[in-house]
């Protein structure tokens, strides 16, 4: 089988590479322009013209479709996106809902662990055979041939998978009054499920410098401080101790709820310590000088992502306003990237055109470094 991107040509493979450094030169530096990515798995699929069961079931139809849909709305970077949250969950055993035009998600109303004795279900998979794990590892191999890159490996983080096969409402009511239960459940997911998954990606794609947990449950304000630091970090930091630096969460989010939202700030760099990311409506509340602030003064890139609701729901000239705005701040001596959150399969068009545009328009650096702007 061919790699997807061959059919798109050298031409495109130019601009992908093109786009990879320019990442690797805003992570670490002043790159030409400012990166612009987006999550886009939803858009892939409704452009690819299959129905959800079929595109999250087929590496190929993917990979392919999130190539070329990144390739048509000049995306820097085509981010390898897809439902990961569910995919350790199902390769155990947890039931999984998928229909024609959602993208797959766990049954919310039939969780994998009810008692005790569903935690003896939790227990190391079979790589090679369980759910979409092959899958999975299919993916991430075109991909790197595709764009001739090292794929970022992808998981979900053990508090996200425990809220997903025990319910969110019964794991914080096992933490506050059945503790020694959640520590299990925690415990296994993390020794039986997690860093075995975290290890085998590693052996498969020995060259990857980059592994992101997924773990958007383990917010603000699902979550509370003393549960971040209690439940979620020590287990985060035994996969990095264990499986390496590289392994990192970056996209906790809800710091607008507090009054003072730095410390959260500091909190998310002890699980991604090479850049700080903030999302809307966060920065729309906070405003990205307090996130700039903070990057600078920890000496990490930042990433701003523009939120999925917005996107959905703003005009064009929104859009380009807000990521005017973001860009002029976040972008002061570089070390800064635009993310486009989630786009889903209703979301304007134009608006992601007008994103795009606006970072070009706002996002160059002069040759000394300075934005123009």
């Amino acid at each position: 089988m061919k790699p997807p991107l061959d059919s798109a040509g050298s031409a495109h493979l130019v601009i992908v590479k093109e786009g990879f450094k320019r990442l690797e030169m805003a992570l670490t530096g002043v790159p030409d322009r400012v990166p612009v990515f987006a999550q886009i798995h939803e858009l892939a699929m409704k452009e690819s013209g299959l129905d959800a069961i079929e595109f999250f079931s087929s590496a190929h139809a993917l990979v392919s479709s999130i190539l070329s849909t990144a390739h048509r709305y000049d995306l820097d970077v085509p981010l390898l996106d897809y439902d990961i949250y569910n995919i350790e969950a199902e390769a155990i055993g947890q039931k999984i809902i998928y229909s024609r035009h959602h993208p797959p998600d766990v049954d919310r109303t039939d969780p994998l662990i009810k008692s005790w004795n569903d935690l003896k279900k939790i227990r190391k998979p079979d790589f090679t055979a369980d759910g979409r794990l092959p899958m999975v590892v299919e993916m991430n191999s075109l991909y790197g041939e595709s764009v001739d890159q090292n794929p970022t490996l992808n998981f979900c983080a053990p508090f996200s998978m425990a809220a997903n096969i025990r319910g969110m409402e019964n794991l914080i009511m096992d933490i506050m009054t059945r503790p020694a239960f959640a520590k299990e459940l925690f415990n296994r997911l993390t020794d039986e499920v997690i860093i075995p998954w975290i290890l085998y990606l590693k052996e498969k794609f020995p060259k990857s410098r980059s592994v992101c947990g997924s773990d958007a449950m383990a917010s603000l304000p699902i979550v509370n401080i003393p549960i971040l630091q209690e439940w979620i970090i020590p287990y985060i930091l035994r996969l990095r101790r264990i499986c390496g630096p590289e392994v990192y969460v970056p996209n906790w989010v809800g710091e607008s709820c507090l009054q003072k939202p730095e410390a959260f700030l500091e909190l998310k760099l002890r699980v991604c310590p090479d850049f700080l990311e903030g999302q809307d409506p966060d920065v729309a509340k906070i405003g990205p000088a307090v996130y700039k602030a903070c990057a600078e003064k920890n000496r990490v890139a930042l990433v701003l992502g523009i939120g999925a609701g917005f996107l959905a729901m703003s005009n064009p000239e929104e859009v380009a306003e807000r990521v005017k705005q973001y860009v002029t701040i976040g972008a002061k001596n570089g070390r800064f990237c635009l993310y486009l959150c989630n786009i889903g399969v209703t979301t304007p068009l134009e608006n992601v055109r007008a994103a795009v545009e606006a970072v070009h328009k706002y996002g160059t650096y002069s040759l000394k470094g300075i934005l123009s702007l």
